[in-house]
């Protein structure tokens, strides 16, 4: 078969989480009650509907919320994984206390797991054991993990450790920790010790990634959003980040892809959503494997004395 090409279909099955972390942005009544993707149409409606797509290799992004807090998603999942033209690098976001869950019933190596410590949840261990489960099935994309006040303090009285020794036990087993800026500090440049964090954070990941993690490049430019990367209702209609109007609807077997490329003048602070830009090189599909290789290499390119920070 020849193949139109690859899409990224972008999924949020919930926004509901069994989480309640302090820094989290989604409001109380939606973590509890928010609707999912299963309430309009059944497991098997969207496992039969991505069958229309197979003219496509289709790469999957899954976030929330928590994905597997809710009946369904490991179902959808070991039956999508089977599909050839599901291709690998589905990413999905994950706080991995539904580690034995995903073990057991959604096993794949074509999805790659962004697993969040935190901290106020799992003991370091608790999350070192569920992690290591995932990646002894080649599922784990990395351990992200944010650079907190809650999770720095605790870190260091709790486990003695800095975030140099946090990523070097996750190391032994091949897992990279991404050491990511609480949006508190790293997208404030008013907190009076902003450069100092920066430069703390600077040590995990370069510089440049920090930008685009900011939203530093705002020129308007040309964008494959239209044409790549999509985002599936609840009710399976296709919406792109680069336009307001409908590209389809997933159960109806309907895709309509942009021909040509547009303009965009959006700063895309997601690491999801800049790789599709025309103005770098990063890879758009299985894109947080890219990003652990290229900050991987950046680190491993870094000869400085490790310099911690404390609040």
């Amino acid at each position: 078969m020849n193949k139109k090409g690859t899409v990224m279909f972008r999924f949020v099955p919930t926004m509901r989480c069994n989480f309640r972390c302090e820094y989290c942005f989604v409001d109380e009544s939606i973590k509890k009650n928010g609707t999912t993707m299963f309430d309009m149409h059944p497991v098997n409606e969207w496992v039969d509907a991505m069958r229309r797509f197979a003219d496509y290799d289709v790469e999957l992004y899954f976030w929330g919320g928590e994905p597997f807090c809710i009946e369904g998603t490991c179902d959808l999942l070991r039956e999508w994984t089977k599909m050839e033209h599901v291709i690998p690098g589905i990413r999905i976001d994950t706080n991995v206390f539904f580690a034995d869950k995903i073990a057991e019933r959604c096993p794949s190596n074509k999805i790659k797991l962004n697993c969040s410590y935190h901290m106020q949840y799992h003991t370091l261990e608790e999350e070192f054991e569920k992690v290591k489960k995932l990646k002894e099935l080649d599922m784990v994309g990395m351990v992200n993990f944010v650079a907190s006040k809650y999770n720095l303090i605790h870190l260091k009285t709790d486990y003695g450790m800095n975030v140099k020794d946090l990523i070097n036990k996750f190391e032994e087993i091949g897992v990279f920790v991404n050491v990511a800026g609480d949006f508190a500090y790293a997208n404030n440049p008013e907190y009076e010790r902003y450069e100092e964090y920066r430069e703390f954070i600077l040590q995990f990941i370069s510089r440049k990634e920090w930008d685009w993690l900011r939203g530093k490049y705002k020129e308007e430019r040309l964008c494959t959003a239209g044409q790549k990367m999509f985002t599936v209702g609840h009710d399976g209609n296709f919406s792109s980040c680069i336009s307001s109007k409908s590209y389809g609807n997933f159960f109806e077997g309907v895709l309509n892809t942009d021909t040509e490329l547009s303009l965009c003048k959006k700063s895309c602070p997601s690491l999801v959503a800049y790789p599709f830009r025309c103005d770098n090189d990063f890879a758009s599909f299985n894109n947080l494997m890219a990003y652990v290789e290229r900050n991987q290499e950046y680190r491993n390119s870094v000869r400085r004395e490790y310099n911690d920070f404390e609040f």
